[in-house]
């Protein structure tokens, strides 16, 4: 008998239907039509379920989604559904549960980051242990949260960590693990290709040392460049390349990109640095809109000459959000548990957005009811946010960055790219008197 995880999960949800693919490693959208059919066909083969749809919608529509169904290649040769389907109770302005966790395994860590969102170096007192986030990840595969991101301080500091990827696997959980690369041992990189993460991501600031050094550390860039090589020999399922874009680096996107080339990483990720944790008391770390999206344009024109993949949040190419209301997906579609277990809306939020810890309280209980969570989805859009064409795209952006700006946790982005719809004037707000409420009550 087969006691693998399915490789498919159904969440139903209050907005619709998600189907999550290991195989893809994404959720994609499903009609209700195309839900019912994976529904019924756990019970009964998929054309008795799409003969019993036609009779509600009627034959073309029920074969659309029974088309659509098997495009995804979600059903087995008996035209059964396989899968799990997970019922999420409705939330205001939220998924029911997150579809994706951040999990830091540790707060020790090797090097120095001028930008480490956590303040990572020295171990923390009472770190969760294997049991307990074997525990939590059983709580994310019943919610049906379906991706983890195992990040710290230095994640193979921890010596079980293929065994918290191997416990998520076994609990059909992806997970996804960055890392500076300057502990790679063969023999540890030998037990997790036995049982790979979806992916592993190798941090670099920069294509030579003084660009990389700067930022992580004196001989971080020498070390990092000994573990690619050691993943090359040893880890046959490949890693990415992921680089925090900062003002200093923005011109080197390019030689970014032809390392990642040379160094042979399947991706190369773009992202930028948030005003928490170090970053907060080093000058020049942070990047505004602009200078990102230049990043991510020259990436790409190296990246289309040498086939390079670069995956990076273009500001300027922002889809309708997922999630209704105001703000970004910190608490909407994400959550942050911090290596002692407290759990958060975001790891780069204050720590007065800390909800609780689980240990005391069910990981989906904080979730439903933390009140950081219940605050961030109460906020609504400032004047200038509701008066601007780009809302629906928007809504109102990064919360991080908005406190920081002196905005408010209602405020608008610091990335914000205002311009009024037609015939509403432009509003100016700086909430500086609710940066101070936030902060006063971290004390």
């Amino acid at each position: 008998m087969d006691h693998r995880p399915s490789q498919f999960t159904l969440r139903v949800e209050a907005q619709g239907a998600l189907l999550y693919s290991r195989r893809t490693h994404a959720y994609t959208w499903r009609t209700p039509a195309e839900a019912f059919l994976l529904v019924a066909a756990q019970d009964m083969g998929v054309s008795e379920a799409a003969h019993v749809l036609a009779g509600r919608l009627g034959r073309e529509a029920a074969y659309e989604a029974w088309a659509a169904v098997e495009t995804e290649g979600a059903l087995n040769t008996h035209g059964r559904f396989t899968g799990r389907v997970v019922e999420s109770a409705p939330r205001l302005r939220a998924f029911g549960a997150p579809l994706v966790a951040h999990l830091g395994v540790t707060l020790a860590c090797n090097f120095s980051c001028a930008h480490c969102y956590s303040s990572s170096g020295t171990r923390a007192p009472n770190e969760l242990t294997l049991v307990e986030i074997q525990q939590l990840i059983e709580q994310l595969a019943a919610m049906g949260c379906m991706k983890l991101v195992l990040g710290g301080g230095e994640p193979f500091i921890r010596k079980d960590l293929p065994a918290i990827v191997a416990a998520a696997d076994a609990c059909g959980v992806d997970t996804y693990v960055h890392t500076n690369a300057s502990l790679m041992k063969p023999a540890v990189l030998q037990e997790l290709a036995a049982c790979p993460p979806a992916g592993l991501s190798v941090s670099l600031e920069g294509p030579d040392d003084a660009s990389n050094d700067a930022v992580r550390g004196p001989g971080t860039f020498a070390q990092a460049l000994q573990g690619l090589a050691a993943l090359r020999r040893h880890y046959p399922p490949g890693f990415n390349i992921s680089v925090t874009v900062t003002p200093q680096n923005v011109t080197l996107a390019g030689e970014l990109v032809e390392l990642a080339h040379r160094q042979d990483a399947k991706v190369l990720l773009l992202r930028p640095a948030y005003p928490a944790g170090e970053a907060l008391s080093h000058d020049g770390i942070m990047c505004d809109r602009d200078t990102f999206a230049a990043a991510i344009d020259n990436a790409r024109q190296t990246a289309a000459r040498l086939g390079v993949t670069v995956d990076a949040p273009h500001p300027y190419e922002q889809g309708v959000p997922d999630f209704d209301g105001f703000g970004c997906v910190a608490g909407k579609i994400v959550l942050g548990i911090t290596p002692t277990g407290d759990v958060t809306p975001c790891l780069n939020l204050p720590g007065s957005f800390l909800s609780g810890n689980l240990r005391d309280r069910p990981l989906l209980d904080l979730w439903s009811a933390g009140d950081a969570f219940q605050t961030l989805r109460e906020q609504e859009p400032n004047a200038q946010c509701d008066s601007c064409r780009h809302f629906d795209t928007c809504r109102g952006g990064c919360r991080v960055r908005a406190l920081f700006a002196g905005s408010g946790l209602n405020g608008p982005d610091s990335w914000c790219h205002y311009e009024p719809r037609d015939g509403v004037a432009p509003v100016r707000q700086t909430g500086k008197a609710s940066l101070l409420r936030i902060v006063a009550n971290q004390a």
